[in-house]
């Protein structure tokens, strides 16, 4: 099972915990960095959360 992982909801201004979401590795200038994204329980909306370099 995975870890909760916090992330914050920038339309509700409120943090919110969850074990639901997806790594994804996205390429940017700067390199290849591990997002987790989760769908927020107040807004619904999709939200990313920095993991590191991959």
């Amino acid at each position: 099972m995975p870890e909760k992982i916090k992330f914050f909801d920038l339309v509700a201004k409120k943090p919110f915990e969850t074990d639901k979401y997806e790594i994804i590795i996205k390429e940017t200038k700067r390199g290849k960095f591990k997002f987790a994204r989760a769908k927020s329980p107040y807004t619904g909306k999709v939200f990313y959360k920095i993991l590191g370099k991959a």
